[in-house]
């Protein structure tokens, strides 16, 4: 695998022959290059504030493994080792006291020609490659970052380190180092003084990072027992990135897996969409041939129905015509037939009326004879009634008057009387009668 690597050293972008000359076509005789050198102690402050992190609780992804917790102090002592000395010799040659110099930390704070100190900032690996690494395997980084920074001692000899700090909390481990460049036996001014210039160079950068670079990755592979490479140097890696740029690009990159986080999700849910629509549009297929199917049997029914010609459903019309011709005679028939009938049955009716009419004043008669009056038996009512008893009664007295004449006619009278009372009243019940008939009928 194949891992960048950067060496980055911070400057005032402002301070260059074409940035001056670009400040002097501008209102405010200044550029919006970045200045990203520690020029002043209060430039120094913002470095330790940033380096050290201890305005954050999580000081296990800080490890300085050089200088202390206060990177202002290391540099102010690490000041005293390099040039009091200088200092001190200084101002013996000094004749004036206008002229000596009490603190050259403060002078060189003070002076807008001179940066107080260096920052360098090494990182190997990317965002891409640490992104799914463990925080104990990016701890191994700082037996590497420890050789770098005796690589640097090596490499660059006239580069003093006051203050050395790895930061794991970022995407990738890198390593903030503060130091001051000097420069030996000045002619004017201290004989050791402060030399950035002189130390880094375009051409001194070009040296030192080619040799630092090819120093990590062999310390690495040594490290992690792995066999990588580095990627090709790129142009203008020189260049520093500024804690602040820092900041904007993780913020950045943590936008962009952020982001790639959301489309993730977006295309989970897109792919949970698509096969609830592909459920769905099965369904709609199977229910979309169950409704062709159905089609498809409506029109075959319909087809046996349309089939017929114009002639057969005339012929069919024809023979139910002949039908209902048919059963209409047959109404006919039965309508005459009725009325004879009814015409029959209405005299049968009639006369049986005018029998009944007279069968029960015969039957009442006998009744009323033959229980209800005294003095009147069965045998005397069949010698007047009965025509075959009278018959035989005549034979027998024929020749002979053995009776009354007077009393026979007497009783005779009597007789017929009673008789003719009871077959009134018969007669008027019966006509009663008759008329309740009538209306039922």
């Amino acid at each position: 695998m194949e891992l960048s690597y950067s060496f980055h050293l911070g400057n005032d972008s402002n301070k260059t022959i074409k940035a001056r000359r670009e400040a002097k076509n501008t209102l405010s005789g200044t550029t919006n290059k970045s200045n990203n050198a520690i020029q002043n102690v209060k430039q120094l402050g913002k470095v330790n504030h940033h380096n050290l992190r201890q305005y954050d609780n999580n000081q296990e992804l800080i490890k300085t493994i050089k200088g202390s917790n206060d990177i202002v102090k290391d540099v102010k002592e690490l000041y005293l080792d390099l040039f009091e000395e200088s200092r001190l010799e200084y101002n013996k040659k000094q004749i004036r006291d206008d002229r000596t110099i009490d603190n050259y930390f403060n002078k060189i704070s003070n002076d807008t020609k001179h940066d107080l100190a260096c920052e360098i900032v090494i990182e190997l690996g990317d965002m891409v490659y640490w992104d799914d690494k463990g925080l104990e395997y990016k701890y191994e980084m700082t037996k590497v970052f420890e050789k770098q920074l005796d690589d640097l001692k090596e490499i660059v000899p006239d580069f003093y380190i006051a203050n050395a700090t790895i930061h794991f909390d970022e995407h990738s481990p890198h390593l903030h180092i503060v130091g001051v460049p000097v420069k030996e036996n000045c002619k004017t001014g201290l004989a050791r003084q402060v030399g950035k210039t002189s130390i880094f160079t375009k051409e001194s950068l070009v040296v030192i990072q080619d040799k630092m670079r090819e120093r990590c990755i062999e310390e690495f592979n040594q490290v992690y027992q792995l066999d990588n490479t580095l990627k090709e140097k790129q142009k203008g890696k020189n260049r520093d990135i500024t804690p602040y740029e820092r900041k904007i690009y993780n913020e950045k990159v943590k936008g962009l897996k952020q982001e790639i986080s959301n489309l993730e999700n977006e295309v989970s849910d897109l792919e949970d969409n698509k096969k609830s629509i592909n459920k769905q549009i099965t369904k709609l297929n199977k229910d979309k041939n169950n409704i062709t199917d159905e089609i498809d049997k409506k029109k075959k029914i319909n087809n046996k129905i349309i089939i017929k010609s114009k002639n057969q459903l005339w012929d069919e019309n024809k023979k139910l015509e002949e039908e209902r011709d048919f059963y209409k005679g047959l109404s006919n028939q039965y309508e005459g037939m009725y009325k004879k009938e009814k015409e029959k049955t209405n005299y049968l009716i009639y006369h049986l009326n005018k029998v009944f009419q007279k069968l029960p004043e015969f039957i009442k008669t006998i009744v009323d004879n033959l229980f209800n009056h005294s003095g009147l038996d069965l045998e005397y009512f069949k010698k007047e009634y009965d025509p075959e008893v009278k018959r035989k009664e005549a034979k027998r007295f024929k020749g002979f008057n053995l009776f009354n004449k007077k009393e026979i006619e007497r009783a005779t009278h009597n007789l017929n009387k009673e008789m003719d009372e009871v077959a009134e009243e018969f007669y008027n019940t019966k006509k009663s009668k008759e008329k309740d008939d009538s209306f039922s009928l």
